[in-house]
């Protein structure tokens, strides 16, 4: 991720994690209007990045509690309670 501006989804994640469908989880992404729950201690990058690749994402914005997260200042970890949104990013001016 050499632009931080914006994530890049690339195809070289390798690690998938498993969803936690429990319906006490507050802690989800939010891709295209649909919240997914994600688990607490997940890599954030692969985390974020599996998930736009899913969603068909190549360039995005991540927001992190209602506050865009640029790559350089991106948390290791997920924490519980965090809710992240995945938006296209948009380069026309």
């Amino acid at each position: 991720m050499a632009n931080d501006e914006y994530f890049d989804s690339s195809p070289e994640v390798e690690e998938l994690y498993t969803r936690d469908e429990s319906d006490s989880n507050n802690t989800f992404i939010r891709v295209n209007g649909a919240n997914l729950p994600i688990d607490p201690g997940s890599t954030f990058k692969d985390t974020v990045k599996f998930h736009a690749q899913e969603a068909g994402l190549g360039k995005f914005r991540v927001f992190m509690d209602g506050q865009e997260v640029k790559p350089s200042s991106a948390p290791e970890v997920i924490s519980e309670g965090t809710t992240l949104e995945l938006r296209p990013y948009d380069s026309a001016g």
